[in-house]
């Protein structure tokens, strides 16, 4: 008899990586990210990842019916919600303040570097692309999304009692393959299908 409890999973822990559109992507779930195309985005806060998917559709209803007769989606929107908790990871920082790399300037080394940055006018699109693995013990979920943008920032709080946090919402975006997003689910087996 099968475990009642399987397939029951948690999100135990898990890793964010921020990659430019394009960037090669795992072919396999255990397959390592390539730490030449992306960069591991550090700790997020105990809250972990929300995924929400808002949805949008259109009824049409027959002449003197009250049900629909046809509902068809309109709009179909994926978002990914994480709190980044380190305040020493460029890339956390770049992506929180819309600011490119490149714009960010480091002086000094060690206990005295710092890094100046400016955030002011900025209209042009920041798309990158996402990487996410999900662990629970030996299962593992992996989420790529191909192209997305920080559409949402919260509030960034400096406060004895609390931890300096940079919470942020991913807007997937439609890839060039017609894709948003892609999963890789471990422990999921998809059954024979007989006609």
């Amino acid at each position: 008899m099968a475990d009642v409890n399987d397939g029951v999973r948690v999100g135990y822990a898990g890793k964010a990586y921020i990659g430019a559109v394009g960037a090669t992507v795992p072919t396999t779930l255990t397959a390592a990210w390539d730490e030449d195309e992306w960069f591991d985005l550090g700790k997020c806060s105990e809250d972990g990842l929300t995924e929400a998917t808002d949805q949008a559709r259109a009824e049409f209803k027959a002449w003197g019916y009250d049900a629909p007769v046809r509902t068809q989606l309109t709009s179909k929107t994926t978002t990914f919600a994480l709190t980044f908790i380190q305040s020493n990871n460029a890339h956390v920082m770049s992506l929180f303040h819309s600011v490119a790399l490149e714009d960010m300037a480091t002086t000094g080394t060690d206990d005295t570097a710092y890094t100046t940055l400016t955030t002011g006018q900025n209209t042009e699109p920041d798309v990158r692309a996402l990487g996410l693995d999900i662990v629970d013990g030996k299962f593992h979920t992996r989420i790529i999304i191909p192209r997305c943008e920080v559409t949402e920032r919260g509030n960034k709080t400096y406060k004895a009692d609390t931890l300096v946090n940079y919470p942020m919402t991913f807007t997937a975006l439609t890839a060039s393959d017609g894709t948003s997003v892609r999963y890789m689910i471990g422990g999921l087996v998809v059954p024979t299908v007989t006609p």
